[in-house]
């Protein structure tokens, strides 16, 4: 996967006004590049990084937008929703084939998801891409990237993933989906913090977390595509059961890094 392209000059007493520019403008300036490559080919990493840029710039929206900017995030989202949908089928239709089923019905979809992205592609960077970049200068302009609000906002997704951890214990489909949601939130902002707050251990935990519980979502989506193939289905059941130990662990390993991360008061 690629990663953000880094920001300089940052630290926890830049101003916000400051560090929302440069954060802002780096998520979209990483957006259209992707994109630029999205658009001459839709294999699997590029629909990957794409989408994964998407959320970076809708967390960076989140975090340091004022309200008209913020109403600009379903610009982003709708365009991160059609990434996610050919995502869902190409790794589908790759799971398929390395166990040696038929796809056809997932072929089909493939072409239409595929076909459904080029259309967002070419609304985002004709029409939303732009007008998301004329609402930048709308950030927040008060306080220092170490402040009360940013601590406060922090604070907050960490006592989100706290509480889906709790009730994901089970690693039901839903609370295990709402549990890497929560992962995914804490870990975007705390990339755009990481100069201010001593977060690096924490954002390597929930690369874990996210990690695990990605592929538990996946096992799910495939045992649903599987159920009218007894061996297919068969087989996505027990890859399930694998991965679903693997998820317990790294959820109690999360749970001690949490408990040693507040005791440090980083935060």
């Amino acid at each position: 996967m690629t990663g953000p392209v880094a920001v300089a000059g940052l630290s926890p007493e830049t101003p916000v006004a400051e560090a929302a520019t440069k954060l802002l403008h780096s998520r979209l300036a990483d957006v259209r590049r992707l994109e630029a490559r999205a658009v001459y080919r839709l294999d699997a990493d590029s629909v990957h990084d794409l989408r994964v840029a998407c959320r970076r710039l809708r967390a960076a929206i989140k975090v340091f937008g004022r309200k008209p900017l913020r109403r600009l995030d379903p610009l982003v989202e709708h365009l991160q929703d059609a990434l996610g949908d050919v995502r869902d089928v190409q790794l589908q239709i790759g799971w398929l084939h390395r166990h040696h089923g038929t796809a056809p019905a997932r072929e089909k979809a493939l072409a239409e998801k595929e076909a459904a992205l080029r259309r967002a592609l070419a609304l985002w960077s004709l029409r939303s891409a732009p007008r998301v970049l004329r609402a930048l200068p709308h950030a927040r302009n008060t306080g220092k990237l170490s402040g009360g609000r940013m601590r406060k906002r922090l604070r907050r997704r960490i006592a989100d993933v706290s509480h889906a951890l709790e009730e994901a214990r089970d690693l039901k489909p839903a609370a295990a989906h709402a549990l890497r949601i929560a992962a995914k939130k804490l870990r975007y902002e705390a990339e755009l913090l990481k100069d201010a707050f001593d977060l690096d251990g924490l954002i390597e935990e929930l690369s874990g977390l996210q990690d695990a519980f990605g592929d538990l979502h996946d096992a799910d989506a495939r045992i649903a595509v599987t159920r009218r193939d007894r061996r297919l289905s068969g087989v996505a059941r027990k890859e399930r059961q694998k991965l679903g130990k693997h998820a317990a662990s790294v959820l109690r390993r999360w749970q001690r890094a949490r408990l040693a991360f507040e005791a440090r008061r980083r935060i």
